[in-house]
């Protein structure tokens, strides 16, 4: 469309989120809470713990508190949304796609996430196909739904999320 502002960022009427209430949410619908730690199977038995919290180690069987992941949740989602907004200038950034790019980065580590093609675009102000690159390369096939090289549809699903939330644009207070 011609006069479209869709590929490009959309201006940030006010500051984005750091860990508000739809990035614990979209946390909590792609890793459950796990108050006890366990060997994730997905990730070669890396002990996991809360919302897919690996780091600081804890060891497998140890028990957590309810408040306590609660507060380990928001902590991630806070950090994990400074790392992006360290490889993503946040002019090129509405909190939909920033909330994305987080929950991204979540999953599939900051260094992973901030070197993506998909954060690539999106400094390059290419809106659109960053969102898209969350879920597909540029030949269509599924990126970032791969645990030791076999295709995980649960983390195609994911991403495709992912992308459809970035794809949204925020709409300003």
């Amino acid at each position: 469309m011609a006069g479209s502002n869709f590929g490009t960022a959309a201006k940030i009427a006010a500051p984005l989120v750091l860990g508000g209430a739809a990035i614990l949410a979209g946390m909590h619908r792609w890793e459950s809470q796990e108050l006890t730690v366990y060997a994730d199977q997905l990730a070669g038995g890396l002990p996991t713990y809360c919302s897919g919290r690996t780091q600081p180690p804890r060891p497998v069987g140890e028990r957590l508190t309810q408040a306590r992941c609660d507060a380990i949740d928001a902590q991630t989602a806070t950090e994990y949304g400074r790392a992006v907004l360290a490889c993503i200038p946040a002019d090129k950034l509405d909190q939909n796609s920033f909330d994305a790019f987080t929950l991204f980065a979540i999953n599939v580590g900051k260094s992973a996430a901030c070197g993506s093609r998909a954060a690539q675009l999106m400094r390059a102000g290419n809106r659109e196909a960053a969102c898209k690159a969350l879920a597909r390369g540029p030949d269509g096939r599924p990126v970032w739904s791969y645990a030791s090289g076999v295709f995980v549809r649960g983390l195609q699903s994911r991403r495709q999320y992912e992308a459809n939330w970035c794809l949204t644009l925020a709409e300003a207070p």
